[in-house]
């Protein structure tokens, strides 16, 4: 599997969501309100840019010295929060499925055989 990419439609968030819901075996009517929130916080990521560009649009109707618009231009929260969602419900693999092997040792051979009998020792109690 080496080289293969996945190739994914550019899609809503919301749309990206049904996917991997339907796709996942594992969920049960346990997860109907965690997958509820993640519908709502996606749907709310979707219509972010319009949200503020209504605040903006009410602002500049409405112009008062100092003011800001009703809700902040940037969301630093929605996103890791929705992520949180899809750990929950498992729709994202696990941080040891997605580590990165490490740098190839550096150790030569005799190093490396004597690190895997490490490995495989274990102490034992004395009997006595």
């Amino acid at each position: 599997m080496v080289g293969l990419v996945a190739e994914f439609e550019q899609e809503s968030l919301s749309e990206a969501l049904e996917r991997s819901i339907a796709a996942a075996e594992h969920l049960t009517p346990r997860d109907a309100g965690v997958i509820a929130a993640a519908r709502a916080l996606a749907a709310r990521i979707d219509a972010w840019d319009v949200i503020v560009d209504w605040a903006m649009d009410d602002l500049a109707g409405n112009p008062r010295p100092g003011a800001r618009p009703a809700v902040p231009q940037n969301d630093n929260t929605s996103l890791p929060t929705y992520l949180k969602y899809l750990d929950a419900l498992r729709l994202v693999p696990p941080a040891a499925e997605k580590a990165k092997p490490g740098p190839a040792s550096q150790a030569s051979a005799s190093q490396q055989e004597l690190t895997a009998m490490r490995r495989g020792l274990s102490v034992v109690p004395e009997v006595g």
